[in-house]
């Protein structure tokens, strides 16, 4: 695995574990927040493997979707579940008149999750060269 995958996965690890820290202390927009920044560096080293680095949030979600969602190499569910990450850091990052709910980012961790551990699976099978 190249240097920048491993960055980018233990990036993710510990956007993670901030996100579920955040959830302890009820901080949900920043929860949703870190929740986001995992799934997006998650994807991005999906995106390494290809030898890809797309920049902002935006391009990252198409990317991801053209290369693995659209091209049937992960499961179609985790672009879903990118932008449904990302639509969730847009609503407490906009401080609606709605709190965020709890729940929604309770079920963007345990999805993040998933992901992770399959993104695990995808880098350590086409990953381990460097590119």
């Amino acid at each position: 695995m190249t240097e920048r995958i491993a960055r980018l996965l233990e990036g993710a690890d510990q956007a993670l574990a901030a996100a579920q820290r955040e959830m302890g202390a009820n901080d949900l927009d920043t929860a949703a927040e870190r929740v986001c920044v995992a799934m997006l560096r998650l994807a991005k080293a999906c995106l390494a493997v290809d030898g890809l680095s797309p920049g902002p949030a935006s391009a990252v979600c198409v990317a991801y979707a053209d290369r693995f969602a659209r091209g049937g190499r992960m499961y179609s569910a985790y672009h879903r579940w990118l932008l449904d990450a990302a639509d969730l850091r847009k609503a407490g990052g906009m401080e609606m008149a709605a709190p965020i709910d709890r729940d929604a980012v309770e079920t963007a961790v345990e999805r993040a999750e998933i992901f992770r551990d399959a993104v695990g699976r995808f880098v350590h099978k086409f990953g381990a060269e460097p590119v």
